[in-house]
């Protein structure tokens, strides 16, 4: 699935955000501050961070104060993950994945709930490539890369 609307690109991070605009509201994207590592522990056996991507909310541009947690339409979020993504995840023996901090614990992307999978760089695969999430529903929290 293909989300259309207004894209905001925050290449710094490595993040394209693709939100709807529906009649009569205009939605914006803004970069928040990324909280410290030690304040996301990951937990033992469970989802642990490799690389903090990103950190960013939804608004009404018509209210810029007014954050948005909920949309009626999906939006879509691309994430670039790098060849030392890879790599950890090849040295670990894992599968590369992409979780958010929900407040008190990392919760993974899957593909059932948000629409999850991995895009690789179509010209060399070693390079990366993008993940991609397509959601509903979303409280600002902090995006990271495991293993």
């Amino acid at each position: 699935m293909s989300v259309m609307g207004k894209k905001f690109n925050f290449d710094q991070d490595g993040v394209e955000v693709t939100v709807p605009q529906p009649a009569g509201k205009k939605i914006g994207v803004r970069r928040q501050a990324m909280p410290k590592p030690s304040d996301m522990p990951g937990k033992p056996g469970g989802f642990q961070p490799g690389r903090l991507v990103g950190n960013f909310e939804l608004f009404d541009e018509a209210a810029p104060e007014r954050f948005l947690i909920r949309l009626d339409e999906p939006f879509e979020m691309r994430i670039r993950y790098t060849p030392g993504d890879l790599k950890r995840a090849e040295k670990a023996n894992k599968s590369l994945q992409l979780g958010f901090w929900d407040g008190s614990e990392w919760v993974t992307f899957t593909a059932a709930k948000h629409q999850f999978r991995l895009e690789p760089n179509a010209d060399d695969p070693k390079k990366g490539g993008v993940g991609v999430v397509v959601i509903s529903r979303w409280g600002d929290p902090p995006i990271a890369w495991t293993p």
